[in-house]
């Protein structure tokens, strides 16, 4: 039975982890080139949706060609899930067992630690699954701090976090992405989702789940030294419209994008038409609770001929107001103020 939590779906947040058995000589260069050339899928930024389709929610990965060769056919017999816990305790699951638990259908927002300001290695989906501390359940101790947990996956990735993320109604195991078994790139048969972090600790094709001692998180890319480790999701807002469509002198034009900022919501977003001197309040027009990307419009009625450099920013559930400071990826996620120039022209005659 899918609970759909008083009639609403669940709306929470998302990423799609940065994955591959790669050894830990690979070089932070190769790794952006990496995700240049196959995270990004081209499409008209002006059509973006509140739900991302399947085939063109981001993927990066080391290893493009991964692919565990599990299907529906073989999974039952060829995949089961290993649980180890407090005292050596062991379970396990097979495809159908976790099926077969509570289902929620929720929403997510996955984003890319390697996304840059205003870039695409962002999605949302409707995503199905069960919660995790019920899967947890049987392994774990009646005293429960003091650990983490290790996940592990079935192309080498492994990656731990607190317990107490954990055991939060936020966090799940899903099996389905928008009405669908998840596709291989996206962690068939099953993907762990976890809320505030960025994709690189969220493991697809997890095959084992492992309560550890202690308090110190880590994963494949923290060993590298390429990220910090558990970090939470900065707030970010993306304008997708313009810049492809032609704007002309005194006839409105609509501006549009996307705001995310993981568990915290969005509660308002802005946009400035002069490069940061002065802000005007957006539409929300959907979405923006906590894990969700909001998309925002604004009625742009009298544009004026000449250049104009467009800034968006958002304010977050908590009241914080995005950091315009500008920042790389490296080591916690970019920040900073996404901005576009655009030409308005004078009118046709």
């Amino acid at each position: 039975m899918v609970d759909v939590r008083a009639g609403k779906l669940t709306r929470r947040r998302g990423f799609l982890a940065v994955l591959g058995g790669i050894g830990v000589t690979v070089g932070l260069g190769w790794l952006a080139r990496a995700c240049g050339s196959i995270g990004e899928r081209p499409r008209d930024p002006a059509l973006t949706s509140f739900i991302t389709p399947n085939e063109e929610f981001f993927l990066v990965a080391i290893d493009p060609r991964f692919d565990p060769g599990l299907d529906i056919q073989s999974v039952e017999s060829a995949w089961s899930l290993s649980l180890t816990g407090f005292g050596g305790r062991q379970h396990e699951l097979r495809y159908s067992d976790l099926r077969n638990l509570r289902a929620v259908d929720f929403l997510y927002t996955f984003e890319c630690i390697h996304n840059p300001v205003g870039g695409r290695l962002i999605g949302n989906a409707l995503w199905r699954g069960t919660p995790l501390k019920s899967v947890l359940e049987p392994v774990l101790p009646d005293e429960r701090s003091g650990y983490v947990v290790m996940f592990r996956a079935l192309d080498g990735f492994y990656s731990s976090v607190s317990i107490e993320r954990c055991l939060s109604d936020d966090s799940f195991l899903a099996y389905d992405m928008n009405g669908v078994p998840l596709p291989t790139g996206h962690g068939f048969p099953v993907r762990v989702v976890l809320p505030d972090l960025y994709g690189m600790k969220q493991p697809r094709w997890i095959d084992e789940i492992a309560l550890v001692e202690g308090t110190e998180t880590t994963g494949f890319w923290e060993k590298l030294g390429s990220f910090a480790s558990e970090v939470s999701i900065k707030t970010t807002t993306r304008i997708d419209r313009p810049p492809r469509q032609r704007i002309v002198d005194g006839k409105p034009s609509t501006l549009a994008g996307i705001a995310f900022a993981g568990e915290r919501g969005i509660d308002r977003v802005e946009i400035s038409l002069d490069g940061g001197f002065s802000w005007r309040d957006c539409e929300l027009v959907e979405g923006g609770e906590p894990g969700v990307w909001g998309l925002w419009s604004y009625e742009w009625m009298l544009p004026t001929a000449g250049e104009h450099r467009l800034m968006a920013r958002s304010t977050d559930g908590t009241g914080k107001v995005q950091t315009s400071v500008a920042q790389g990826m490296f080591p916690d996620g970019a920040s900073g103020y996404h901005s576009v120039s655009v030409q308005v022209e004078d009118p046709p005659g």
